[in-house]
């Protein structure tokens, strides 16, 4: 690996991209879970109606409608899942492209602290070489 002078710089603005992005997709995973709650408790309340329709023969919703909103729930549902599936899928992406700018980062600070090492060895040679003695 070549050391560049804006590498570094460029690695870590790619990272700290992919940071944002990941935490974009988690905001969005979120948010369809909460989604995903909001309609499970519906349907709660709904199979509560219908429930006590039967038991208590009260009912003042039509259990027509109530079928028919249990329906577009389904839906709903399955439509949240498949996103889910989706934004799952990218944040996964995105972690994984996180891991790896990571790791290239660190593969080349350990270059550039190699590179420092050696310069600083190098000088210790030339000076002591130049000056005539072999202890600092």
């Amino acid at each position: 690996m070549s050391i560049r002078p804006g590498s570094r710089q460029s690695l870590r603005g790619m990272i700290k991209l992919q940071r944002l992005t990941k935490a974009r997709h988690e905001m969005a995973l979120a948010r369809l879970n909460a989604q995903s709650a909001a309609i499970a408790e519906e349907n709660t309340a709904l199979f509560r109606m219908q429930n006590d329709r039967f038991e208590n023969g009260a009912g003042i919703v039509p259990p027509d409608l109530v079928m028919k909103r249990l329906e577009t729930n389904k839906a709903k549902q399955a439509g949240l899942s498949e996103q889910m599936v989706r934004e799952k899928r990218d944040l996964l992406a995105v972690s994984r492209t996180i891991d790896i700018l990571c790791g290239r980062l660190r593969q080349l600070e350990q270059v550039m602290e190699r590179a420092a090492a050696a310069e600083e060895i190098e000088e210790y040679v030339i000076h002591t070489i130049v000056g005539g003695t072999s202890l600092p």
